[in-house]
């Protein structure tokens, strides 16, 4: 009896003695069953752990596979690794209790920790390692960025971004690390592509889209001597473009060009008019200094500040010229008209001829010439000024009344030293080109006429 006693305290102090030595041992080494990022450190020194652990990652190799395929491996080493786990390594030996040494037989201590936080990677040693298992991006297709494009068909359209194959080579760092830490030997490398750096769902590209929605969801009308000219969205998508500092711009060559076309439509000046004369039915009308256009450069800059402010419009051009009116014609039924061929001149005010006379015009060489004009000026009196090609003498010529109507001295004026009116007597004492009037007529025309009144002369 009393040597089982002796017995059994001989065991429980041995058991104590032993407690406190593994106390006494553990206080210095990491507890049984202690793993960091991957590697068993259990029974190891400060010291030793931190040895163990850099030289277990630094020999660890990384199958690297696309798609399921394996490319290729990469040793840690070659990446030039630099540890920096002193301080975490620390930390998770001075969370374990000595104390408790006996329960760390039983139980696992894992510390699992972000690598990258911890292991610097050379990006150069990345890259010739990747290049060396033909992985470099040089052959790869870059991502590509969404972007706002115009065809013909779809007008202005974002096009999305693409999804290239480049490798992200911080990614690849990250999830390297990331398997080595959780003790895997394996890297699919296609999660690890360089994205697009802008997307559809961009900032920048949805407010121009909206921009260019607003401008050209815009109706722009422009009313022409009474016809209308809607201006088409896909005409302005045409027109549309971006500068350096991707502010909506618009062409404006195009738009001075679309005007061209609107005035080769609706413009009369330099054009031939269709006229129904008095005594000769439908004659054919010279071009002459009567006639309108719409002014390109300022409607151009009209347009392009109506495009960029967004409203919808309905306005008339800005017109250069004489003659313009809402009925397309530039005669209009209040003109003066000027048969040669018959030596006649009339008067109609708002269709209603209220003056009719013979006249005189050009002599051949010194014809008069046909075209339609307007009134530019009135005078009474005047003095006619100008060269005869005839006597080859300058000549002052004082009249009575004087009406200009084109810009190379042609007008019509009284002629008192006209014996007669009408017939032939053009043909053998004509006129230098205006239009010789008897002087009664001359004055009761001159009342009549307003500036600007178009004068028709074929």
């Amino acid at each position: 009896m009393k040597k089982g006693i002796i017995a059994f305290i001989a065991i429980v102090l041995l058991l104590v003695v032993g407690y406190g030595a593994g106390i006494g041992y553990f206080s210095e080494r990491f507890q049984p069953n202690t793993v960091f990022a991957g590697v068993d450190i259990s029974n190891q020194t400060l010291e030793e752990a931190n040895k163990n652990i850099t030289e277990s990652l630094a020999d660890k190799s990384i199958s690297i596979t696309e798609n399921g395929n394996e490319v290729g491996t990469i040793q840690i080493a070659q990446l030039e690794p630099e540890f920096h786990v002193e301080e975490v390594l620390t930390n998770a030996y001075q969370s374990q209790n000595p104390n408790q040494w006996l329960l760390s037989f039983f139980n696992s201590d894992q510390f699992d920790v972000n690598l990258n936080e911890y292991i610097d990677i050379s990006e150069n040693a990345l890259n010739q390692a990747l290049l060396d298992i033909g992985l470099g991006n040089g052959d790869r297709e870059p991502s590509s960025n969404a972007s706002i494009e115009y065809t013909e068909v779809d007008g202005y359209h974002v096009k999305e971004a693409e999804q290239g194959n480049q490798l992200d080579h911080e990614k690849v760092n990250t999830l390297i690390m990331d398997n080595i830490a959780k003790g895997e030997d394996k890297t699919e490398i296609n999660q690890a592509y360089l994205e697009p750096e802008i997307t559809s769902d961009d900032e920048t590209i949805q407010a121009m889209m909206e921009e260019i929605n607003n401008a050209a969801d815009m109706t722009l009308t422009l009313t022409i001597s009474g016809e209308e000219e809607t201006i088409q969205r896909e005409q302005i998508m045409q027109w549309m473009g971006f500068d350096e500092q991707n502010q909506l711009t618009f062409d404006y060559d195009a738009i001075y060009d679309y005007l061209g076309t609107l005035n080769d439509k609706y413009a009369t000046f330099e054009k031939p008019r269709e006229f129904e004369s008095t005594l000769r039915g439908t004659v054919t009308v010279e071009p002459g200094t009567l006639g309108w256009s719409i002014d390109r450069e300022a409607e151009t800059e009209h347009i392009i500040a109506d495009l960029q402010k967004g409203d919808d419009v309905k306005r008339e051009p800005t017109i250069v010229g004489t003659g313009y009116n809402a009925e397309g014609s530039d005669i209009g039924n209040t003109y003066v008209e000027v048969d040669i061929d018959n030596q006649t001149m009339f008067y109609y005010e708002d269709g209603e001829m209220l003056f009719e006379t013979l006249v005189v015009t050009g002599q051949v060489g010194t014809d008069t010439v046909p075209g339609a004009y307007s009134i530019w000026d009135k005078q009474s009196p005047s003095s006619l000024r100008g060269y005869n090609p005839r006597t080859e003498r300058d000549y002052v010529q004082p009249v009575e009344y004087w009406l200009p109507f084109d810009d190379t001295g042609q007008g019509i004026h009284d002629a008192n030293w006209q014996a007669n009116f009408g017939g032939d007597t053009y043909q053998v004492s004509g006129s230098l080109g205006c239009i010789n009037t008897p002087p009664d007529a001359m004055g009761e025309l001159f009342e009549m006429v307003e500036l600007g009144t178009p004068v028709i002369v074929f």
